[in-house]
């Protein structure tokens, strides 16, 4: 199949060198084959030619941080139901959203199990699930002693994620996180970190019988202290650092200033929809407040409209979605998810996370669009910055030769959200009702065309034996 885009608005690499052009794009057997200039003429015959006229094109997105087919954890009691989206379910929901790529975490089932132990329980998952778009793993480190399994890991995957919450697998002794994220940048690899503080949630958590009280069990320099803290240590011994879903102007601040310092190794940040669109007010308002259990917590509308400016301003590098679902009897452990007040379960004891796989590119788009940012910074965010910084080969641009992961976007309509277009397996979205600037026209997954063509299996981007 031979497939032509005209007129194609769009940021790529013509020679190694970035440019922002309307050009036509050619596709063959999966690839971008050529990028042409529209004053060329049009001599070749194609299977298919669809003009983009008025459009804005991107690389396919990218969500580096996902959790599908994954056990839950709780402030409490540790592993129980497993997410609502299997990677079919989800993948299908993050290509109707315009992602085509995704980043999940590779857990230890066994104390025994090696690095390349952890990644075929995974991969075993996937093929008994099938997936639609491709991926990748963060190998999740949960114990001190998983410190061993870094230099393994290091020949197959490029990060480590380590969570400094959740009982269980939480690892927020100084002492410890100094050991593995020593061994973490000795490898050359990138420490991926959780930063809350576990003790002042320990202490706090009873207290969440009523959601209005979030603010009190999870005050805001919770994060900040355990950002800052893992940042120090980081810049002790030299380890590259990304902080996984930053939910406050200040957190991005302090990033910022260990940014400016670091010489010899990166810092990256992300961001999820959830905290540049749904405010704290959800926990005294919302019907369903089983829904906003999560980590870390929703933030005030000063700290909402904070996020999408540092988004803007490009101080936060990607726009993630933190994709942890759980219905709402998941959330219960009952078939009664409309039941409002139950007496036999507390929201600390519930599964943490929320969706948000399938709106996360036309979410953070929406924020950018509305600064009237360039092209080149929105396919940075949604796309590239995260396959540059996870070396995702042949992901995140429009380029020759690289996969024809592509997302039209018609930037002068509205997107209403709303739960009859939800492809995740969920009863709930927190955008429902939400206008997003732009909608997503057309996506094209190694150049198929996403509701036209039949879709193939997704590949594992790592080479593994």
């Amino acid at each position: 199949m031979k497939t032509l885009l005209k007129n194609c608005r769009c940021f790529h690499y013509m020679n190694e060198q970035p440019v922002t052009a309307i050009v036509n794009i050619e596709i063959e057997n999966g690839k971008i084959s050529n990028i042409l200039p529209i004053e060329k003429e049009i001599s070749a015959t194609y299977d298919r030619v669809i003009d983009c006229v008025g459009m804005e094109v991107y690389p396919g997105g990218i969500d580096p941080h996902v959790h599908l087919s994954a056990g839950s954890f709780t402030y409490v009691k540790g592993a129980g139901q497993v997410s609502a989206d299997s990677y079919k379910t989800g993948s299908l929901a993050a290509i109707a959203g315009g992602t085509t790529t995704i980043m999940d975490f590779a857990f230890s089932q066994f104390e025994t199990d090696t690095a390349k132990d952890i990644i075929q329980h995974r991969l075993d998952v996937v093929k008994a699930d099938g997936c639609f778009v491709d991926y990748a793993f963060h190998i999740a480190l949960t114990q001190p002693s998983h410190v061993s399994l870094v230099a393994q890991g290091s020949t197959i995957e490029e990060s480590f994620k380590i969570f400094t919450v959740y009982r269980g697998i939480k690892i927020d002794d100084s002492r410890d996180l100094f050991a593995i994220m020593k061994e973490i940048g000795a490898n050359g690899k990138i420490a991926m970190i959780h930063c809350e503080n576990e003790q002042v949630i320990a202490q706090n958590i009873r207290k969440l019988e009523d959601m209005a009280m979030m603010s009190e069990v999870r005050p805001e320099w919770n994060e900040l202290e355990s950002t800052s803290r893992v940042l120090t240590i980081a810049e002790i011994i030299g380890c590259d650092v990304h902080i996984a879903h930053v939910s406050l102007p200040d957190a991005v601040r302090i990033i910022n200033v260990y940014k400016k310092r670091y010489n010899s190794r990166q810092i990256t940040c992300e961001v999820t929809g959830h905290h540049l669109h749904v405010t704290s007010d959800e926990y005294k308002y919302s019907l369903f407040k089983e829904d906003l259990v999560m980590s870390p917590p929703l933030q005030s509308e000063a700290a909402v409209k904070g996020m999408q400016k540092m988004l803007i301003d490009n101080q936060i590098d990607m726009a993630i979605s933190d994709h942890c679902p759980y219905t709402r009897s998941q959330r219960w452990g009952a078939e009664k998810p409309f039941q409002i007040n139950h007496l036999d379960k507390q929201y600390y004891e519930m599964p943490a996370g929320t969706n948000g796989i399938q709106v996360r590119f036309i979410a953070a788009y929406s924020v950018l669009k509305a600064a009237n940012v360039s092209q080149e910074q929105i396919a940075k965010q949604l796309s590239q910055n995260a396959a540059d910084r996870f070396k995702l080969t042949g992901k995140g641009r429009i380029q020759v030769g690289y996969d024809a992961d592509i997302v039209v976007v018609n930037p002068y309509v509205q997107t209403l959200w709303s739960m009859d277009q939800l492809k995740e397996n969920m009863d709930g979205s927190l955008f429902d009702g939400m206008k997003f600037r732009g909608k997503i026209e057309n996506v094209f997954a190694k150049g198929r065309q996403v509701g036209v063509d039949e879709l193939e299996q997704g590949k594992y981007l790592r080479n593994f034996q």
